[in-house]
């Protein structure tokens, strides 16, 4: 079997989730040895696919509008040539654009599902601007088309697909689920100190902090426990610096100074999971929540919403809170504080659940996917 995969993502990302799934899992299948791929892929600024053993184009900075979209030509005809060179069983395509279905060339369709955030909180995407018709309304119209098309669709979690299966009204038999896997490397924070100027004791969010991630509720929370603690911070991980509305939310609350924000690197980002009291994960919606399984990796307690995939994610190895209850949150964050015994007991049973999901189980998992839709 041989499976051709695009360069969409790796055009596009430097770090992010998507990039990061099909990296690992093209990885797990270069050391496994099955099955064979090609990768449409000259040049990317991805820094996931730039130290893969079995990527060999080039690596170059994230540039500008013009040397972008020189970039995606140069990987535009890389994936057309890897098309035209060799028959492949399976095409799998990285992101939603609906160009990619002149490089299928007969082979099977397999497409997965990350999320449903565009189709669940549409008010997020701008697609009346010139790059919101273009690019954005691109993709998302793209990834229901290539979902409708597909021989075969893989969805990152449960709830992934239930959203999928009533915003599409696509048979579920077509969905096959298969869950992530976390990073094995993410086990020796504890071993590292704490990065420079951060709090000795604090409470970690990590990622985007725009309106379904629910950062505003995570402040108020979060607020009258700095306020009894003039040692305790917040550590926000990733999403950008503090905008102007983030930065007037901490001054409402008290706790302007007792925020740090910081951009991190993968190899650093074990130490941040590693020495918080907490990691808080208050969103919304996600498609799988990743974090969830690197702060278990690490040893550190999480407390998260009870809402979308999470319970399905996170099982009993967390404690739970209902999205909209500050108060809620805020008794959790207390009792992981307070509570050595609860604290022990939620660090085994993440260690014990992140166990559980490795990228070699979506590998596999997703290789008997492809090989069902080849046979059938």
């Amino acid at each position: 079997m041989r499976v051709l995969y695009d360069h969409q993502v790796f055009s596009y990302q430097v770090y992010g989730g998507v990039s990061r799934y099909h990296c690992e899992l093209m990885g797990a299948f270069a050391r496994a040895k099955e099955p064979s791929f090609s990768l449409g892929v000259a040049e990317t600024p991805n820094e996931y696919l730039a130290r893969a053993g079995f990527f060999t184009g080039k690596r170059v900075e994230k540039q500008g509008v013009a040397g972008f979209f020189r970039a995606f030509a140069r990987n535009e005809l890389q994936t057309h040539l890897a098309a035209r060179r060799r028959e492949h069983d399976v095409f799998h395509p990285t992101f939603y654009s609906p160009s990619v279905l002149r490089n299928i060339r007969g082979a099977k369709l397999v497409v997965t599902v990350h999320d449903m955030i565009p189709e669940t909180f549409p008010e997020m995407f701008d697609v009346t601007s010139a790059y919101g018709r273009f690019v954005t309304k691109r993709w998302i119209d793209g990834k229901r088309m290539l979902c409708e098309r597909a021989d075969s669709i893989l969805a990152v979690s449960e709830q992934t697909k239930r959203d999928l299966v009533a915003f599409y009204g696509i048979d579920p038999s077509r969905v096959t689920v298969t869950y992530l896997g976390v990073d094995n490397k993410l086990t020796g924070g504890a071993n590292r100190p704490v990065p420079d100027g951060f709090p000795a004791r604090y409470l970690l969010y990590v990622g985007t902090r725009n309106t379904y991630k629910n950062f505003p509720l995570f402040v108020e929370a979060c607020a009258p426990l700095l306020a009894a603690d003039p040692a305790l911070g917040i550590v926000c991980v990733g999403g950008g610096a503090l905008s102007a509305d983030e930065q007037a939310l901490l001054a409402k609350h008290g706790i302007a100074g007792r925020v740090v924000q910081r951009n991190v690197r993968d190899d650093e980002l074990a130490s941040c999971y590693a020495h918080a009291l907490a990691f808080v994960f208050p969103s919304r919606y996600e498609g799988f929540g990743i974090p969830i399984l690197e702060a278990f990796a690490c040893g550190t307690p999480a407390v998260l919403a009870k809402a979308s995939c999470f319970p399905e994610i996170g099982g009993d190895a967390a404690l739970y809170f209902e999205p909209d209850d500050a108060v809620g949150l805020r008794e959790q964050l207390r009792r992981v504080i307070d509570d050595e015994a609860l604290r022990t007991s939620l660090v085994a049973k993440g260690r014990a659940r992140a166990s559980a999901f490795t990228w070699e189980a979506t590998a596999a998992k997703t290789l008997a996917a492809y090989r069902r839709v080849v046979t059938a």
